[in-house]
């Protein structure tokens, strides 16, 4: 139970038992709000609804891999985040990162004080420019629903006491949207349907232009950060001046000693809960022109959300990150932030868009879902044991028993963990004797079960459990990282797979569990203006028509012209669909400036990476 419900609770409760002690019935409205009925008195019902709790508690928690670190940061600090994976996987992830008192606002409070998402709008379109692609929006009806009700859930858990969500939709489906956000925050919580209006081309159409698109406010509670603005007025105006009247108790005109109304010229107003001031991205503007990214949202608006609804130095979070606009305003205001999207076209754009802030604060890319098993292993022995343990669900819990150290527990049943680094050192493999000696050791303390974690490779036997053909009483179950947890996993694993054209992009998904990075073969050539692939070769343990190979699987192209042997920063994108039947496409050598990067990507999210030409 929360701070703020908590206190509600109890003064309710000292109300009513003053009335009891009084000789008073006691207001109903009490017994609602200290025993809310079990059932709501309506809900949205759809094939395939699920319950809170199950959402909660089965969703999968996947640990973030620090894949590269931009900045100047000791153990101590904040790190901003930019994450790739799904998001649904990521904000249980943030879930129980908030429980571990891991996200701190500025002003102590765990949680994010402020989310601001722009979910895809269930149109069955597609959003996509000359040079880029965001998303498939194809998902509707009650599949749509579910989808983002998953992710409220879980937002919603996420979020601090006295945070805010912002939800951004269009008229496609802000109806069932509103509903379903009334359920899960709670209607007393909703506080705004915005109306953002803008002018645009409108086309033939048979009814009113569609110039408008909606967001709504809710609040984790009663008392959220609320900061009120206020903007120039169009044309100045006399107004007239109002006071409180305590007596009458409300606002009156203001009047001078001979009775006479007082005047002042109004050159601002408070911001109410229709925005015209705001118009759409310019095509030729600044932002517009450095992103150039479908769906792109105008810096304006993120600020006039983030300035109300945080200070600086509270966490704010966009679990829908496309083009970075909430991640470039937030670090521009100084707030924490957290960024996360499905597409390694988003993940580059929001790289390059915070890296173009030369006073940026330090930040990391992180994977969820999908993991480098070379840099997994270049891990020391905390981080991978730490990394290890969250990969299988272990409770961090050091123990020593008979002399033996133990790392945690799963289950009920002790672990322990062997880093790469920790056998190295040691020159050894974990052998049977290994175990003998662990078993022995323990004696009579000897649970029925034992976990053993360790990379793949650095054992000299091959079974998944071990217990001396039954003479002992515990069996040591074996975990292999990570191809143990390729058996445990991947056999329902479903991937967000990337894009392999403008016209259409993969659907959104739920993803299952996790996979191991595998990179693609690729042989390419650069002659004159054309660029080839020779050969592409991809592998995948996806199952069914997803799984396919050579070509077929490749996803994009991105280049970096002037790689600085520092950062990425894209300045192509290149598709499949872009390429001729013989793998080919225009592509000037001149172009390059000193040294070029170039990131081939499959359809998995898995990178083949190089360089050609020579730095400047």
């Amino acid at each position: 139970m929360d701070n703020n419900r908590q206190k509600e609770l109890l003064e309710l409760l000292a109300q009513a038992q003053e009335e009891v002690m009084n000789g008073n019935e006691v207001s109903t409205e009490f017994a609602r709000v200290l025993f809310p009925p079990a059932r709501k008195e309506y809900e949205l019902t759809y094939y395939g609804k699920e319950g809170e709790q199950s959402i909660i508690s089965q969703t999968f928690a996947v640990p973030l891999q620090e894949n590269r670190r931009f900045g100047e940061s000791t153990e101590s600090d904040w790190l901003n985040k930019i994450i790739f994976g799904d998001n649904l996987q990521v904000l249980k992830t943030l879930v129980e990162m908030k429980r571990r008192g891991e996200l701190k606002n500025a002003d102590g409070t765990d949680g994010v004080r402020l989310v601001y998402i722009d979910p895809p709008f269930a149109t069955k379109q597609d959003f996509s420019n000359k040079d880029s692609k965001a998303y498939s929006d194809k998902l509707a009806g009650a599949e749509f629903l579910e989808w983002l009700r998953k992710r409220l859930i879980l937002l919603r858990e996420v979020l601090a006491d006295d945070g805010s969500i912002y939800v951004h939709l269009d008229w496609h489906k802000a109806h069932y949207v509103k509903v379903l956000m009334d359920e899960i925050f709670g209607e007393g919580n909703f506080r705004n349907e915005i109306v953002w209006h803008y002018n645009k081309f409108a086309g033939k159409t048979t009814g009113f232009p569609l110039n408008h698109d909606t967001l709504y406010l809710y609040t984790k509670n009663k008392n959220p950060i609320f900061n009120k603005i206020r903007i120039p007025v169009e044309q100045k105006r006399q107004q007239t001046a109002r006071v409180w009247d305590s007596k009458l108790k409300k606002a009156v005109q203001q009047r001078d000693e001979d009775g006479n109304l007082i005047y002042y010229e109004q050159t601002d107003k408070a911001v109410d809960d229709t925005w015209l001031d705001i118009p759409l991205i310019n095509p030729m503007a600044k932002e517009r022109r450095e992103v150039n990214y479908p769906t792109q949202k105008p810096e304006k608006l993120l600020e006039r959300v983030i300035k109300v609804s945080s200070n600086e130095g509270d966490i704010v979070l966009d679990c829908f990150g496309g083009s970075g606009t909430t991640a470039a305003v937030a670090e521009r205001l100084g707030r924490k932030w957290i960024t996360v999207d499905a597409g390694k076209l988003s993940i580059y754009t929001i790289q390059k868009r915070i890296l173009s802030n030369e006073n940026h604060n330090a930040f990391a890319v992180y994977d969820a879902g999908l993991y480098d098993n070379e840099k997994l292993n270049a891990f020391d022995s905390t981080q991978w044991k730490q990394f290890a343990m969250a990969l299988y669900n272990v409770q961090p819990s050091y123990q020593l028993i008979k002399g033996l150290s133990f790392d945690g527990m799963r289950d009920g049943t002790l672990v322990k963990v062997y880093s790469p680094n920790e056998l190295n050192e040691l020159g050894a493999k974990i052998s049977e004797d290994t175990l003998e000696q662990i078993y022995s050791r323990l004696g009579s303390a000897s649970p029925s079960e034992i976990f053993i974690i360790a990379p793949q490779g650095k054992f000299t036997f091959a079974v998944d459990e071990y217990d001396n053909d039954g003479e002992w009483s515990t069996i040591f179950n074996i975990l292999r990282v990570p191809y143990s947890m390729y058996q445990k996993f991947t056999e329902n694993f479903k991937g967000t797979l990337q894009a392999n054209d403008t016209e259409s992009v993969n659907a959104v998904v739920d993803a299952y569990g996790f996979d191991f990075m595998r990179k693609p073969k690729v042989d390419f050539e650069i002659t004159g203006e054309e660029l080839r692939i020779n050969k592409f070769e991809s592998f995948s343990r996806l199952k069914g028509k997803e799984n396919v190979s050579g070509f077929e699987a490749f996803s994009m192209l991105l280049v970096d012209l002037s790689y600085d042997n520092q950062a990425f920063n894209m300045d192509k994108v290149y598709y499949r669909k872009d390429f001729d039947e013989n793998q080919s496409i225009i592509f000037d050598e001149s172009q390059i400036d000193g040294q070029a990067m170039f990131i081939f990507v499959d359809k998995f999210g898995n990178e083949f990476v190089t360089t050609r030409g020579e730095m400047a």
